[in-house]
């Protein structure tokens, strides 16, 4: 199966508004949604929606629609965007390559899968996005772990700013990402400042 992994550099980076842009220029995909669980129940982002919650078993794979389509949520975006089917994916760190083969499995009708996850771009064989929010040079612990993962540093920019590349240079070093171009994420994958990452994703999985 045909898998793109789309993870990000940091919080609020854009990562599923990028995830939602490839699902529109990619007709008939299907998504992934993961959201790692933690034995402290403490919420990295300090939020208290309860996703990051341990599940009752090791992993679940959450495909109820009612649930997927909750106004405001990553998985109702990605619906939203065309995806053909969503799974939202709650696991221990140590269960998540089992509860992505049974994700996958799921959708394996689908032309393939993008799926909105830093932590699963080493476990996958896909091709894998990191997106870093505009000039931001830090690096969240799971991402700083991706060295020689990444084909696609994808810089996301505001519709306003200009596309310049020299500020994540040290950044696309030290990840060892193959390629690094600039995004707006916010904007329709046909849009000029997408052109070139769209072109670059579809020739990846032609």
């Amino acid at each position: 199966m045909k898998i793109i992994c789309v993870g990000g550099a940091s919080s609020h980076c854009g990562k599923t508004s990028t995830a939602a842009m490839l699902l529109k220029a990619l007709p008939g995909w299907a998504a992934i949604k993961v959201t790692p669980s933690r034995h402290d129940e403490v919420c990295p982002l300090g939020e208290h929606c309860g996703a990051c919650q341990p599940p009752e078993g090791p992993y679940e794979v959450i495909t109820d629609k009612s649930l997927l389509a909750e106004p405001g949520t990553d998985t109702e975006r990605l619906m939203a965007a065309g995806a053909s089917g969503v799974a939202w994916v709650r696991a221990l760190p140590q269960f998540l390559p089992e509860a992505l083969e049974s994700a996958l499995a799921g959708l394996s009708t689908a032309q393939g899968v993008v799926i909105e996850s830093t932590t699963a771009i080493p476990l996958l064989g896909g091709f894998n996005i990191l997106v870093v929010k505009g000039s931001e040079t830090r690096l969240k612990e799971s991402a700083g772990k991706l060295a020689g993962f990444i084909d696609v540093l994808a810089i996301n920019v505001a519709a306003s700013e200009l596309q310049q590349l020299s500020a994540m240079d040290s950044t696309a070093a030290i990840l060892q990402a193959r390629q690094t171009t600039t995004i707006c994420a916010v904007l329709p994958p046909e849009h000029p400042k997408n052109r070139d990452f769209i072109q670059i994703c579809r020739e990846a999985v032609a």
